[in-house]
């Protein structure tokens, strides 16, 4: 199963969730590891993973592709995000709130593409992963509500949600450039962490949630996938690479879902 790696562990922990929300509210290693708690330091140590799996001469060569591919979804997602509130307002339309719309149009979940590529991707697509890690944090919803915020009342931009996000990935790359037995040591990590990442995000995602969300719900993962299907036009033919790197972008985080009350 493309990705069940992640993807099982995390429809097996939503409905262990959906049928009962405290199991794993048991206190000590069980909630430590199994209850949600852990999503932060999971993604963290994936970054600080991936870095050890980066020398400088790689990153590079995987600036050149997978930097220019994440500089446009930045670009369009704030752009489509400004768009979306200028036309319909903070409430949105069709059950969309602006805010909603603004958190879907602009993630990208780490996870899911570092199982994809894994499977169809090169060892360059999986040292990319810290990149991808930018677009699962507050950074473009809050870029772009800042944005709007500046045009009223003067509010600037909060960086330091990417600061936080590369200093994890910039320590592995300079550990892994120093010793490259940082490489063998923690490189292996990525796979073995995954599905912890997978159960750990299904902790907080109730089915009954999901499907009471209905109309609004199908139409915005619709729309999602219709405009950043362009991901893979830019890297398929217009990149002429082998869309592998565009299609794995073509996801949502799960921890996106803790944006909106931030």
């Amino acid at each position: 199963m493309p990705a069940g790696l992640f993807l099982v562990p995390m429809i097996l922990s939503m409905i262990v969730y959906t049928i009962a929300p405290d199991l794993m509210m048991t206190g000590g290693m069980v909630q430590s590891l199994f209850s949600g708690e852990g999503v932060g330091f999971i993604v963290a140590a994936l970054t600080f993973y991936s870095g050890t799996n980066l020398n400088f001469k790689r990153l590079i060569r995987i600036l050149k592709r997978h930097g220019v591919i994440l500089v446009v979804k930045s670009a369009v997602s704030i752009a489509i995000s400004i768009l979306y509130i200028q036309l319909f307002g903070p409430s949105g339309i069709l059950g969309m709130s602006a805010l909603a719309f603004t958190v879907a149009i602009s993630s990208v979940n780490p996870a899911v593409y570092m199982s994809t590529v894994e499977d169809y991707g090169t060892e360059d697509d999986a040292s990319a992963y810290g990149l991808t890690g930018l677009l699962s944090i507050p950074l473009i919803p809050m870029v772009v509500f800042s944005l709007v915020a500046s045009t009223e009342s003067g509010g600037s931009v909060d960086w330091s949600p990417v600061i936080t996000t590369l200093i994890p990935l910039i320590v592995g790359i300079i550990l892994r450039n120093i010793d490259t037995d940082f490489a063998k040591v923690f490189t292996p990590g990525i796979g073995a962490i995954l599905p912890l990442l997978g159960w750990n995000l299904g902790q907080g995602m109730n089915l009954v949630v999901a499907l009471q969300s209905g109309v609004s719900g199908l139409l915005l993962t619709a729309i999602f996938l219709a405009i950043n299907s362009y991901l893979f036009v830019l890297d398929n033919k217009i990149m002429k690479n082998d869309g592998v790197v565009g299609l794995a972008l073509l996801n949502v985080a799960g921890v996106s879902t803790s944006i909106p009350p931030l």
